[in-house]
């Protein structure tokens, strides 16, 4: 009866931890615009209100005006697949994400803010079920000594948005070199529910789940702006870890009359999961090749194991990183158009994989343009499409998923 517990609590306690977003961190994600969407990189990026999360410090290279910024990402495709035996057990939901940045900037001074999902930001709702609530299923049906011989059906639904709210400012101490530093407060909100029902030789028996997790942090973000010549632009971004412990609140746990322990599978309304979110360094280097070409390189490292997590599961994880490059052609004053490439390492074994949405190893690619209809209005449209290498767990069960990202985003310059 312990080994059930323990491992029924394990498969519950990931229902909730699902994310769309495409970037290389286990939980960190940095795509929030649709420049991002576009490029894949945009760490040393000096032209959009957008630079105040990704390069804050080059803000300072851009012109003097008020900015305000709204950018929407869609997942036009976002699939997620467990195979169990030969059997798939798929989700197919969508998202809509969306961030804001508005900027200040006057000489030598910048002042900003922004509003992003810096983690999370999605929901999976596997109608039939997952590995997830077939293990449970599996576990629970030996509890009843023959009573039950099948799982009839099985259903699980789960949420995790953290809503990033980031005051900063930046300064120019010459053409050369600028600085900035920022706040950033982070509510981070999870919720999940599922059920699983068994049939055999007694009525049919349904066991369902439903719970929540939520806690704030606050971190600082540091940024360092160096132009060394005229063609070259250099950002770096680092981002230090916000300290969250996510609190449980439990509204429903069917199981607990199959455990020994008050509260069932689930630990006590109460109980508290550390959960921080790991740091972040970003390094981008920009090079204008001629008046209408221009090339960026970024890194994008996640300091993973700095990050302290009580989930056993990740006690072996390594640091994580995106690597990408991009090249933006201008076709007139108007009219640029972009390509990027990005290299997904995430650091996770495939046992401490999540079956809701899995964080694997990937290449994206990205194409998209940006208009500029007047010395005011400015767009951007983006596609972003990754590819994902599968992974099998030592109990055999093959992960795999799928997703395809529109971005639109319009900037008005005051």
């Amino acid at each position: 009866m312990k080994e059930f517990v323990v491992f029924v609590f394990a498969a519950c306690a990931v229902f909730c931890v699902t994310s769309p977003l495409l970037a290389g961190g286990i939980d960190n994600k940095t795509n929030y615009s649709a420049d991002y969407i576009r490029t894949l990189n945009r760490n040393a990026a000096t032209d959009s209100a957008d630079a105040v999360v990704y390069n804050p410090a080059g803000v300072m290279k851009m012109e003097d005006g008020k900015y305000l910024k709204l950018d929407l990402q869609y997942t036009a495709l976002k699939e997620a697949a467990n195979w169990i035996g030969g059997t798939e057990f798929e989700s197919d939901a969508t998202d809509i994400v969306p961030a804001l940045f508005a900027l200040y900037k006057k000489d030598r001074l910048a002042a900003f803010v922004a509003f992003s999902i810096p983690a999370g930001g999605g929901t999976v709702e596997f109608e039939q079920g997952n590995a997830t609530t077939t293990g449970i299923g599996i576990e629970l049906i030996p509890s009843f000594m023959g009573a039950y011989s099948t799982i009839s059906n099985q259903y699980l639904e789960g949420k995790s948005v953290y809503y990033g709210y980031t005051v900063g400012g930046a300064y120019a101490f010459n053409d050369m070199c600028s600085v900035s530093l920022a706040a950033r407060y982070i509510n981070a909100e999870k919720e999940a529910n599922g059920f699983v029902t068994l049939s055999g030789l007694w009525p049919d028996e349904t066991f369902a789940v439903d719970y929540e997790q939520d806690d704030g942090g606050l971190g600082f973000i540091l940024g360092v702006n160096f132009t060394p010549a005229e063609d070259w632009n250099i950002g770096v971004r680092y981002e230090t870890k916000t300290g969250l412990d996510l609190e449980y609140t439990v509204n429903k746990d069917d199981v607990d009359s199959l455990t020994p322990d008050p509260g069932g599978i689930l630990p006590p309304t109460g109980t508290v999961e550390n959960r921080d979110l790991p740091a972040i360094f970003g390094l981008g280097v920009a090079y204008t090749v001629s008046p209408k070409i221009k090339i960026e390189a970024d890194l994008t490292y996640y300091l993973n194991e700095d990050a302290d997590w009580s989930d056993p599961k990740f006690r072996d994880v390594d640091n994580g990183f995106d690597l990408g490059i991009a090249l933006e052609y201008t076709f007139s004053p108007e009219l640029k158009g972009s390509l990027g490439y990005l290299l997904t390492q995430t650091g996770l074994d495939p046992d401490g994989l999540l079956p809701e949405w899995p964080e694997l190893d990937a290449h994206t690619f990205a194409a998209g343009v940006a208009y500029e209809f007047n010395s005011a209005w400015t767009s951007n449209a983006g596609l972003a499409k990754t590819f994902y290498g599968d992974e099998a767990t030592s109990s055999g069960i093959t992960l795999e998923k799928d997703l395809m990202l529109l971005a639109v985003g319009v900037q008005y310059r005051f």
